[in-house]
């Protein structure tokens, strides 16, 4: 009967991991989610902020966070030229690019649909600038087997935290930023600092 039991007791605690995961990671992707990244990030913001007013004894060994939103141009045209199927393979292909090209301790999120946002702990605006173009490039130059005429590009969007800013500062700083990018050709990086 004990035996039974701590098999149960394996089981249910497999399955809680599994819905924990499931809560803060897409499942497209495997990214985290949306709302883990805005919880994460307020997080930080808010201890930059306690360490900035001497609130807070330890330190984190950050002053700032930059982050970057990333897209991918003409995103549905590969959507209704290839198929869904292509489209989400581009998606992954992309996250995972961006994942492994940021440090551990950044965070990577699928913002929606197509968007992707990074956040980097102690970059300043042109250390993310350079880690975006970086990717941009990168990614510029990928083939797929399974469309091997598809030619993707990304634009992004980057804005550095500042004293005494809110995440939904932070964000409308790289979405305008991003917004930029795509105006003025796609396919290129922009920062809210150089607008």
């Amino acid at each position: 009967m004990s035996e039974d039991k701590d098999k149960r007791i394996v089981e249910l605690e497999t399955q809680i991991h599994d819905l924990e995961k499931d809560l803060i990671h897409d499942s497209l992707t495997g990214l985290k989610t949306r709302a883990f990244f805005e919880e994460e990030l307020s997080i930080y913001l808010a201890i930059i902020e306690q360490n900035e007013q001497g609130k807070r004894r330890e330190w984190f060994g950050f002053r700032n966070i930059s982050i970057i939103f990333f897209d991918i141009d003409h995103f549905k045209n590969i959507n209704d030229t290839y198929g869904h199927d292509i489209g989400d393979a581009v998606l992954r292909k992309v996250a995972e690019t961006i994942q492994a090209d940021l440090r551990t301790g950044d965070t990577i999120s699928r913002w929606g649909g197509e968007e992707i946002v990074a956040s980097l702990l102690g970059a300043n605006e042109k250390d993310a600038v350079g880690k975006a173009e970086k990717i941009r490039q990168e990614l510029e130059s990928m083939s797929f087997p399974e469309a091997k005429d598809l030619k993707l590009t990304i634009s992004a969007g980057v804005a550095a935290s500042e004293k005494g800013m809110t995440l939904s500062e932070l964000v409308k700083r790289a979405d305008k930023a991003l917004y930029d990018a795509k105006e003025n050709g796609r396919n290129k990086v922009v920062a809210y600092g150089s607008r």
